[in-house]
């Protein structure tokens, strides 16, 4: 009786621990863009790096003139593109025993034929998507901009200023159109600055922002969009084989009926001409 007395309070405390993090933590989604362009997904202090991958992160030399023993700095790096070729060698391996299982699944069997949407049908499907995930998030998702520095140049001082009011005029219609369609921009004096760079000719941009919502209201949309997803993936396919079929069904273009067709045409309008006479 006490064990399952005991088993049962750890399994309260777990199940009120897991509501708490989903009623009070937190998701978000921060975009860098200074040398490269960053993206790191946050959930519950804990970060996950989105784009670039961490095996395409070039790595700093480290300086071997301010170690006090290189010899094993030296012997770690070693061992660490080791493991990085071994990593790799694993890799192939499997990936080439899942093609030989596909290959001697696919034995025999004939390939089943389904219909490739175009550029149009995807176009189509990605627009729906958007749609659905502003619908979706409109005024559930905090947006935070810590940094938006842009400079504007050119090799022309005269065409500098020109772009210069332009940009201005995109971003303050950009975030007023942000802030009445979808939701407020969080920002503080000096996040937002643009300026014109009459010194330099190419146009520069630091930017830091991020996107803030509730667990449970994240894991919502994470699953309201994939069975969006499937949705419209569904859809685009049946408008795929549905324009094949209407392409299979017209009549195919034949000169040789057209022509026979002409020379009816033309003796019965020769008879009924010739009757009337």
């Amino acid at each position: 009786m006490i064990v399952l007395a005991t088993i049962l309070i750890i399994l309260g405390v777990i199940l009120v621990a897991a509501v708490l993090i989903l009623l009070v933590g937190n998701a978000k989604i921060r975009i860098v863009s200074q040398d490269q362009l960053r993206a790191f997904i946050t959930i519950c202090g804990i970060r996950y790096s989105v784009y670039p991958d961490k095996e395409d992160v070039p790595k700093k030399p480290r300086n071997l003139a301010r170690c006090h023993n290189p010899e094993a700095v030296l012997r770690r790096e070693l061992k660490r593109r080791q493991r990085i070729a071994a990593k790799a060698a694993r890799k192939k391996i499997r990936a080439a025993k899942r093609s030989a299982k596909r290959t001697e699944k696919k034995v025999g069997v004939p390939p089943k034929y389904c219909p490739v949407p175009n550029l149009k049908e995807n176009l189509e499907m990605i627009l729906e998507l958007a749609k659905k995930l502003v619908k979706t998030t409109r005024g559930k998702v905090k947006i935070k901009l810590k940094k938006l520095h842009i400079r504007v140049a050119t090799d022309d001082a005269a065409q500098t200023a020109l772009l210069y009011g332009v940009v201005i005029q995109l971003i303050s219609y950009l975030f007023g159109f942000v802030e009445e369609n979808y939701a407020s921009i969080q920002r503080h004096d000096g996040d937002l600055v643009v300026e014109p760079d009459y010194n330099n000719s190419e146009c520069s941009a630091d930017i830091d922002l991020v996107f803030q919502a509730k667990l449970w209201r994240a894991i919502l949309i994470v699953v309201e969009m994939e069975n969006a997803r499937d949705l419209e993936k569904k859809r685009a396919y049946r408008k795929a084989a549905l324009r094949e079929r209407e392409q299979a069904d017209q009549p195919r273009f034949d000169l040789k009926n057209i022509l026979t067709r002409i020379r009816k045409d033309h003796s019965l309008w020769k008879t009924n001409l010739l009757s009337r006479k």
